[in-house]
């Protein structure tokens, strides 16, 4: 899966830079001045993470909710919300190319860089926040630079992914189709079996061949649900559909519903498996 390159927006924003000089001496104030750092996820998933070791008045989210990083362009507040940041915690160039440049530029900030984590694993969707162990690392990463227990966090996995694999287990073999490639970490670390998706991104639509090949599978029967997801138009879905008895369902790789706390991302992957489960029992 790629995602857009959005080469008008980098050139904007670079244009910025001259207005934003950062010295070296004004980042991580922890070593300086005792204060605590303020650490900036760039997308609400990482937040989730992060609320789990940072109170909620040192930290921030860059993406605004309802927007993902497929269609997001950054603004000169953006550019401010990063400089005062002495954390931030991102996605990687693959997903987020609008913020390469920026941790190139400013390498004495502390930019913990998820799809590190990733390892020598055969899924190559670059949606990394939704794999378990890269969860782990990232939170560990980020517990280890503020000095924090990460112990709490990895128990409440633990404990989320032992629900989900317990609620999932009479689906698993259900087939089901998603909006868009964002969740093969998911499905491949909990046994799922997506049988396809809509389109790769939400940029680029179906062809008439790959429309034709999902109606096919749906009236055959190799599917039990199809999941939309919040951030976009369900038209898609619908006319792929049509009036075919296929149950609706609803996933959203951002967990934008659920709120920054210290158990938000276990309760992220919990809500992951009820609304799976939901749709695709029959």
């Amino acid at each position: 899966m790629s995602f857009r390159l959005l080469a008008p927006v980098l050139v904007t924003v670079f244009a910025f830079f001259s207005h934003f000089q950062v010295n070296a001496d004004t980042h991580l104030p922890t070593e300086s001045n005792g204060s605590t750092p303020r650490v900036l996820a760039s997308i609400h998933p990482l937040g989730l993470i992060a609320a789990s070791v940072v109170e909620s008045e040192n930290l921030e989210v860059l993406l605004p909710i309802g927007v993902t990083p497929h269609d997001f362009a950054l603004k000169p507040s953006d550019i401010d919300r990063l400089q005062e940041a002495d954390i931030i915690v991102w996605s990687g160039a693959r997903t987020e190319p609008y913020l390469a440049g920026f941790a190139r530029r400013w390498p004495d900030k502390h930019w913990i860089d998820i799809s590190a984590y990733a390892g020598e694993t055969s899924v190559r969707d670059p949606h990394y926040w939704l794999s378990v162990p890269v969860a782990r690392a990232t939170q560990k990463a980020l517990a280890d630079e503020l000095g924090a227990d990460a112990q709490d966090f990895a128990k409440q996995l633990n404990s989320a992914v032992e629900y989900s694999d317990a609620v999932l287990a009479p689906v698993k073999q259900n087939g089901f189709f998603v909006f868009h490639r964002a969740y093969d970490h998911w499905v491949h670390e909990r046994g799922l079996n997506q049988v396809g998706a809509f389109t790769l991104t939400p940029e680029q639509k179906p062809g008439m061949r790959t429309i034709q090949l999902m109606r096919e599978q749906l009236r055959q029967g190799d599917v039990s649900c199809v999941f939309r997801e919040p951030e976009y138009s369900p038209a898609l879905v619908v006319a792929v559909v049509g009036n075919l008895p296929v149950k609706h369902g609803e996933l959203d790789p951002l967990g934008s519903h659920i709120n920054l706390s210290r158990d938000g991302y276990p309760h992220f992957l919990r809500d992951l498996a009820d609304r799976a489960v939901n749709c695709l029992k029959k």
